[in-house]
């Protein structure tokens, strides 16, 4: 046995297992080598150490109103959706966390469905971000599900303008071409095909542009098939996090439709507080496994700064205390 002295377990302080890096419940199994919650996690330790959870469970997304809300990280394995009226940003938002995700060091795919993939890289343009390096070293791919649904691919090819055109041919070979794009399948294998091309598995971000399109594009329950599917093959399995954009429900479809995801974000307009001034509120609804603030936060939009909590005259960090909070999520 090894002569390391360890220190005292006990309920407030709680023994790490050398393998999985949880709490060990109960006596430790020990070895030479270390101290273990389980037979199994000693014995397959030999073979390798399992990362720190810590390492890969959570994000930050480096979003301010986000993040202000949720103060200990989003759960990796989450499909959240991003609900919003229109002039809520809910776009630029989509696009900052792409943004965020690069700026850690990691992998982005973003399937693209509102718009061609030129104008999706643009977006991030408009805010001074530039993307083509991260295109050029394998850390961004785009899922393009827009130019074969055109009638005519060529003509629009040939109306470009110098920089969309230029862009275009830089990027080449990090774009994948859908020719399907109704076809749900041929979706869901592009979109592993980059995940593997880019090593993303307990790293990176996945999001999709357009929910709304996606509906246009698919037939009947193929959406919520499809959401189904790349919940369990990319964030269960990978522990890659999706987030995707989707305008504001009808009250009709969301038992049905929205129970699927991990979490929601909602957007909204409100007149309430300036009478002349439409002002840009978010909350958490629902987040499994995570513990976020219930309220609603003011925020606004900056080039190159992204969303930012605004307006303090309405509480601490941009709270705004006078409407009535949603419901905090429920086991």
């Amino acid at each position: 046995m090894s002569n390391q002295r360890w220190p005292e377990h006990t309920a407030e302080y709680p023994l790490e297992c050398d393998h999985c890096h949880y709490p060990i419940p109960s006596e430790p199994v020990a070895s030479d080598d270390g101290r273990y919650c389980s037979v199994a996690c000693r014995e397959a330790d030999d073979n390798a150490t399992l990362p720190d959870p810590q390492a890969y469970k959570r994000v930050v997304t480096g979003v301010e109103p986000i993040d202000s809300l949720v103060p200990n990280g989003i759960p990796a394995d989450s499909f959240v959706l991003l609900s919003g009226d229109e002039g809520t940003r809910r776009a630029e938002l989509g696009i900052e966390l792409v943004w965020r995700a690069l700026e850690r060091g990691e992998p982005a795919v973003v399937v693209s469905l509102a718009n061609p993939p030129t104008a999706t890289l643009e977006r991030f343009y408009q805010n001074g971000w530039n993307v083509l390096p991260a295109l050029e070293n394998d850390r961004l791919r785009l899922i393009d599900c827009y130019t074969h649904r055109l009638d005519d691919r060529d003509e629009f090819s040939a109306q470009r303008t110098e920089w969309p055109t230029f862009l275009g041919e830089a990027v080449a070979d990090a774009i994948v071409e859908v020719r399907d794009p109704s076809d749900r399948r041929e979706v869901t294998h592009s979109l592993a095909g980059a995940l593997d091309d880019l090593e993303m598995s307990e790293t990176g971000l996945v999001t999709i542009d357009s929910l709304d399109e996606l509906e246009r594009v698919f037939q009947d329950r193929q959406v919520h098939d499809f959401v189904e599917e790349i919940r369990a093959t990319v964030c269960k399995a990978r522990f890659v996090p999706i987030v995707a954009a989707a305008s504001t429900a009808d009250a009709d479809d969301s038992p049905e439709s929205e129970y699927v995801f991990d979490g929601i974000v909602d957007l909204r307009l409100t007149e309430q507080h300036a009478p002349n001034t439409r002002l840009k509120q978010l909350a958490i609804r629902k987040l499994i496994g995570a513990q976020f603030l219930p309220q609603w936060i003011q925020y606004d939009y900056e080039p190159a700064r992204g969303l930012v909590a605004s307006s303090p005259d309405t509480g601490p960090q941009g709270y705004d205390f006078g409407t009535e909070p949603p419901q905090p999520d429920r086991p």
